[in-house]
């Protein structure tokens, strides 16, 4: 498995009391990512789930805790969703943020805020307070909210060009849940109605994931399943003994991760770890 992403709904924060607690929740999550070397995070739109907080908040939390702490003040100032950060859990990724401008070139990193129309976006980063417009390199795809290399051959006047992503940690992006499976050379769907995954099929499964280039993970959230937020019938979940159902969303796999479970409701940070740790297993 070269490539791991993970997909969370809008609406994963939708049964927080408040926003300090959201802002733990999504911490949790921001960790299985890190814990599990995904290297995106896509917050896919669940509208129809979505209650106080949307995906907004879900995409700004997230996009700090995965920005290294170093780089956090510089590139997110102040921003109302970003009142209870505290809480987040440090996800100790080793970070290579840059290198000091004590010669001739320097590197450092930006938060990619508007992509424009003609190879350009806009960038927040170290080199001022307002963002800087930046051409993206020739057969790079640059998305809002992505973080960027930036090299810095000056200062002042500020002259910097993009060089490619970081090669730490995972990105967070915004994208339609259909786009993202489509890109996946595999596509898991995570639920208590899909197929009950036991020692056997974990080992009959192994060679496929790892095997697969990138591997996309999805789970749904609190009291809205996967089934329920793309308009799936349960029944026909399980019908499907995990292959593909219809209409079909574009998975390969629905598998329940969690086949004995004790709790009436497994939360979808627990689900994450649950899922994760059996489908990166090695031999």
């Amino acid at each position: 498995m070269d490539g791991l992403t993970i997909c969370v709904p809008s609406s994963i924060v939708r049964e927080a009391e408040d926003e300090r607690e959201a802002t733990r929740k999504l911490g949790t999550v921001a960790r299985a990512a890190a814990v599990f070397s995904a290297t995106r995070l896509v917050v896919f739109p669940d509208r129809e789930g979505e209650r106080r907080r949307g995906g907004g908040f879900v995409e700004a939390v997230l996009r700090y805790a995965a920005t290294p702490p170093e780089l956090r003040t510089d590139l997110w100032g102040r921003r109302d969703e970003l009142a209870y950060v505290g809480v987040l859990p440090p996800l100790r990724v080793p970070s290579r943020t840059g290198s000091p401008p004590d010669g001739d070139e320097s590197t450092t990193q930006g938060l990619v805020t508007e992509v424009g129309p003609d190879g350009r976006v806009r960038v927040n980063s170290p080199l001022g307070e307002h963002p800087i417009s930046l051409l993206v390199p020739d057969g790079m795809s640059v998305e809002q909210g992505e973080r960027v290399t930036i090299r810095v051959s000056s200062r002042e006047p500020v002259r910097a060009r993009i060089t490619g992503k970081p090669e730490d940690g995972f990105q967070v992006v915004s994208a339609d849940l259909p786009d993202v499976l489509a890109a996946g050379e595999l596509a898991i769907a995570t639920s208590r109605h899909g197929e009950a995954l036991s020692v056997s099929r974990l080992a009959e499964l192994a060679p496929t994931v790892h095997g697969a280039d990138d591997v996309v993970v999805a789970f749904g959230a609190p009291g809205r399943g996967l089934p329920e937020i793309l308009g799936v019938r349960p029944e026909d979940v399980t019908a499907a003994a995990g292959g593909p159902v219809e209409p079909d969303p574009g998975f390969d796999l629905w598998l329940n991760t969690i086949p004995n479970q004790g709790s009436e409701v497994v939360r979808t940070e627990e689900a994450m770890f649950a899922s994760l740790a059996s489908l990166t297993l090695t031999e």
